[in-house]
């Protein structure tokens, strides 16, 4: 990880030492996490009851990351399109934990931070157990403010929230808000109450325009925590944060609720990408193109994501049946819309079964839930 440290530190510190074994455990434990994963699939087949064909998984990590990326990505500039589009303005907000928090004392260099020596002020046994309560800390200090805010901007309130990992493995916490201009003065005030309350000593509060930069309050969160897996540096970091997050049961990323939520989008952007090209086909320029093709041009049209591209032109009807066989019908969005959800799920004690899923384009079907069996090898 990112960090220098001192020869006194690297010589006579046990925290150094747990520092260095705790990053060790992180990447480990985001191993094991996946070879779990790979070894439910290697010994259980999934069976279409319709075909017989055998569906083919795998899980593949850097995969897996790279796709969370992208629709962390979509998620957060679709937030500041809707934002934008209501003339909301933007501050940008980083909270860091006392140095009761810390174990190490740094200073910075030209070539990036030094941690010099061991921190007297640090009130943990251990960096692990610094994480855990740093962690509870830092979501109450959050939820204290946000609640405030809450009830005085009331729904006109957009949010990204991130929590990071310092070299040291010590949480803090980003945060984008978009709300009224109006609302500045009072949330700037707020800021400073709460930091007062639960005596912090390092935050950032920036106000961020979207004159300059409509890109720029999403872009700058995101840098935080998205590793673009570009070296082998990228995925070790990538690795540990992963191990880091699981260890702790850490939320790194939490958001405004979309009307569109992440399970959804995942369907219509898979039944998009891989529907047969001469299923449904388009014309630009007297060029055949498949729906993706079609799609991906309007989007760089529009200039919109395609995350909120989907949700703009998309209605979802469900059906909740409860454990009597009564039918609940919820729905949502605009009947004539070019992308409709239809799907059923059946009520069980704790959980809900999706019995139904289709997803159709211009009233024509482009994807229907299979019905699979497991079958162990």
């Amino acid at each position: 990880m990112k960090g220098h440290y001192s020869k006194k530190l690297q010589n006579n510190s046990t925290l150094y030492t747990e520092l260095q074994e705790n990053q060790k455990l992180y990447y480990e434990y985001s191993f094991e996490k996946e070879n779990k994963q790979k070894s439910f699939l290697k010994y259980n087949q999934f069976i279409n009851t319709k075909t017989g064909e055998t569906l083919q998984l795998d899980y593949d990590f850097e995969k897996k990351y790279k796709e969370y990326s992208k629709i962390t990505e979509q998620r957060a500039l679709t937030i500041q399109e809707l934002a934008k589009r209501k003339g909301f303005c933007s501050v940008f907000i980083t909270l860091t934990l006392p140095s009761s928090y810390h174990p190490f004392k740094s200073i910075q260099t030209p070539k990036g931070r030094l941690y010099v020596e061991e921190n007297e002020e640090f009130q943990f046994f251990t960096i692990k157990e610094a994480v855990e309560y740093g962690y509870k800390k830092l979501n109450t200090i959050y939820q204290t403010f946000y609640k405030r805010l809450k009830n005085y901007v009331k729904n006109d309130l957009y949010y990204i929230k991130a929590i990071e990992n310092h070299n040291t493995m010590i949480p803090h916490l980003h945060l984008v808000l978009y709300f009224p201009p109006e609302c500045l003065d009072y949330v700037k005030n707020l800021f400073k109450k709460v930091v007062r309350e639960f005596e912090l000593n390092r935050t950032d509060f920036e106000q961020v325009s979207f004159k300059n930069n409509i890109n720029y309050a999403s872009k700058y969160l995101l840098k935080y925590i998205i590793k673009d897996l570009n070296n082998g540096s990228d995925i070790y970091k990538a690795r540990v944060l992963d191990g880091w997050k699981r260890y702790h049961k850490i939320r790194v990323l939490t958001s405004t609720v979309l009307p569109l939520n992440t399970m959804i989008y995942k369907k219509i952007y898979s039944s998009v990408s891989f529907v047969e090209k001469n299923k449904i086909i388009f014309k630009i320029n007297d060029n055949i193109v498949s729906m993706k093709e079609k799609i991906d041009n309007e989007v760089q049209k529009l200039g919109l994501p395609l995350y909120l591209y989907f949700q703009d032109n998309f209605s979802i009807q469900k059906i909740i049946l409860d454990k009597n066989n009564e039918r609940k019908i919820v729905e949502k969005g605009i009947k004539t819309s070019l992308f409709k959800v239809e799907f059923t799920s059946e009520k069980k004690t704790n959980y809900y079964k999706i019995k139904s899923f289709k997803v159709l384009f211009d009233n024509q079907i482009i994807y229907k839930k299979n019905k699979f069996i497991k079958i162990h090898n």
